[in-house]
């Protein structure tokens, strides 16, 4: 997308332009559901967070500084709807072993080589909310330790450490069957 087109959506989405906001949701919405439901688990719930995040979207963007970059602050904005979302609902999901949006994504570092990804999906499912949410973020969606703890209202060593407790579990769950 262009910086032109960009602002233009943006302006008309921040009128509450409806072809302005569908448009947004057009480039941005297959991203924003998948860090949606990586956190929250659930297909229902990536749905309504995104829903949310839409219908709030005309209001948040007057305050959306322009020269960021568009797309990585909406997924900080979805991750963070999700956030409160899995904590309005103050439940855990039962391992879940629903298909991803996209099957083929995997833990891929030097701590995790490429693994089955039913195995890796079945592994984040039974670890904490906590801890989950951490290895989302910062594995998956490649958040840094700092932007992790603003999210989460936590000390950047608490992200370091659960991060460092998830991949101990990780590595237990998936190497030393």
């Amino acid at each position: 997308m262009t910086a032109a087109r960009e602002r233009r959506l943006l302006d008309g989405a921040a009128r509450g332009d409806r072809q302005a906001l569908r448009s947004l949701y057009e480039e941005y919405s297959v991203n924003l559901f998948a860090v949606a439901y990586r956190l929250t688990e659930s297909s229902a719930d990536a749905r309504d967070v995104l829903h949310d995040v839409f219908s709030e979207l005309p209001e948040m963007i007057r305050g959306f500084d322009r020269k960021r970059p568009l797309g990585p602050w909406l997924r900080s904005v979805t991750a963070h709807a999700a956030i409160k979302h899995m904590r309005s609902e103050q439940r855990r999901h039962d391992l879940a072993i629903a298909a991803a949006p996209d099957e083929s994504e995997v833990i891929a570092s030097p701590e995790f080589p490429v693994l089955d990804s039913i195995a890796v999906e079945r592994a984040l499912s039974s670890l904490p909310e906590e801890l989950r949410t951490v290895v989302v973020l910062k594995e998956m969606e490649g958040y840094s330790h700092r932007e992790i703890a603003e999210l989460l209202q936590v000390a950047r060593k608490t992200s370091e450490g659960r991060l460092y407790k998830a991949r101990k579990l990780l590595r237990a769950m998936l190497f030393e069957r």
